[in-house]
C-alpha cells in the first residue's frame, strides 16, 4: 500500500510539477528516500547560525528564515496555555524564551501575548511573541513540513491536528515517538488509530535503549514509517570522542533493511541546548554535531551521508544546505 501510494503520488506530481509549490516538491523527496536528495530539518526553525543565536528559537521569525533557506521541515516544539490554545514553546515555563516568568500551562494565551521573546544571548527584549499555532499554519502552508513535537495528552493532539486540517496542511505534518519497546509500539498503534485522521508517524530508536534488527524490522513493518529518527550515542553511553561507523543504528544490516521499506534514516546533529556548559555532551550524536561539522563538515555531514542518513536534523541550517550542495547531495528529483 505504501508502495502504490508514493507511486501514485509521484506521478501526480510529474504531471503537475509545472505548479508545483514547494511542500510538493519536498513532500516528493519525503516518499521517496535517495543517497542523492539529504533533506534538512531546522531544529526549533532556522534560529542559529554558525555557533550564534540568531533568532529567537519556535518563533515566526525563525520559521520564515527556514522557508528562505530551503530547508525542507522545521522541528518544532508545542505546548497547551490554561485556556486550552495551542503554542509554539519548547520549555515547560517561559523564563528562558521570554522576558516572563511561570509555567505555559498556568498562563491564559492572552497573557502568554503580553511577553515579548528575548535575545538569549543579550538578554534583550525583542519584538517578538509566542507564537500560535494558527500563525505557525499559516506560515508554513505550501511552503515546509512540520515535525511537531507536542507536549500535549491525545485530546489536545487531535485538537492541535484538525486545526492542522482545517488549515489546509494536514499533509505536511509529522508526529514521532520513541518506538523500542513492544509497549512503546503498541502505544503507538494506539495513539495512530485514535487521531482524526491519518497523520506520518515516525518511530524514535535510541542505541542506548540496545535496539535489534528484529525491533527495528517490526517498527517499520507495523508502522509502515516514511521516516525512522535515530537517536546515536548519547553521553551516558559513548565512550570515544566519535563514533567510527554510526553504532547499531547506521549497521549494513539496518541500511538495508530502510532500503527494503523505503525508509528514511534521519539523524541529528544538535548542539543541544547548545551544549549546556557541559563537555561530555560533545558525545550526543556520537560526537559528530553541528560543532565539529562547522570546522570539519566531512568528518560530521559527510560521515552521515557515508552512513546512510538521508534527513539531517540540525541547529546549522544554512551551513548544512551549503555543504550538502556543494557535495552533489541535493539533487532534486526529475
Amino acid at each position: 500500500m505504501k508502495q502504490l501510494m508514493c507511486a501514485f503520488v509521484g506521478l501526480a506530481w510529474s504531471l503537475t510539477s509545472w505548479a508545483a509549490t514547494p511542500v510538493e516538491r519536498i513532500l516528493q523527496h519525503w516518499q521517496s528516500p535517495s543517497s542523492d536528495y539529504v533533506m534538512v530539518v531546522a531544529h526549533r526553525a532556522a534560529f542559529m547560525e554558525n555557533g550564534q543565536i540568531i533568532l529567537p528559537e519556535n518563533s515566526l521569525p525563525a520559521i520564515a528564515y527556514a522557508i528562505a533557506l530551503g530547508v525542507d521541515m522545521v522541528e518544532l516544539d508545542i505546548q497547551a496555555t490554561k485556556d486550552g490554545r495551542f503554542v509554539l514553546i519548547h520549555d515547560a515555563t517561559v523564563d528562558r524564551t521570554t522576558d516572563g516568568s511561570g509555567a505555559v500551562k498556568d498562563m491564559t494565551f492572552a497573557e502568554l501575548r503580553q511577553l515579548r521573546l528575548i535575545d538569549e544571548v543579550t538578554g534583550e527584549r525583542t519584538e517578538y511573541r509566542i507564537p500560535s499555532l494558527e500563525e505557525v499554519y499559516a506560515m508554513v502552508k505550501d511552503q515546509i513540513m512540520v515535525n511537531l513535537d507536542p507536549k500535549l495528552n491525545i485530546n489536545q493532539l487531535t485538537e492541535a491536528l484538525e486545526i492542522a486540517k482545517a488549515q489546509g496542511v494536514e499533509q505536511q505534518i509529522i508526529l514521532k515517538e520513541v518506538a523500542d519497546t513492544p509497549a512503546q509500539l503498541t502505544a503507538i498503534e494506539t495513539l495512530m488509530a485514535e487521531l482524526s485522521y491519518p497523520v506520518d508517524f515516525m518511530p524514535m530508536h535510541w542505541d542506548k535503549n540496545g535496539a535489534s534488527l528484529q525491533q527495528l524490522r517490526n517498527s517499520f513493518e507495523r508502522i509502515q514509517p516514511q521516516a525512522a529518527e535515530m537517536v546515536v550515542g548519547l553521553p551516558q553511553q559513548a565512550k570515544v570522542a566519535r563514533t567510527p561507523d554510526g553504532g547499531v543504528l547506521f549497521s549494513p544490516a539496518v541500511k538495508r533493511l530502510a532500503k527494503e521499506y523505503d525508509v528514511h534514516l534521519w539523524v541529528n546533529t544538535l548542539y543541544v541546548d547548545p551544549l549546556l556548559g557541559k563537555p561530555e555532551y560533545l558525545q550526543w550524536n556520537g560526537g559528530r554535531h553541528d560543532v565539529l561539522g562547522l570546522k570539519y563538515p566531512d568528518q560530521v555531514f559527510g560521515f552521515w551521508a557515508e552512513q546512510g542518513a538521508t534527513i539531517m536534523q540540525t541547529d546549522e541550517p544554512k551551513f548544512l544546505l551549503d555543504y550538502l550542495k556543494q557535495r552533489g547531495l541535493r539533487t532534486l528529483a526529475p
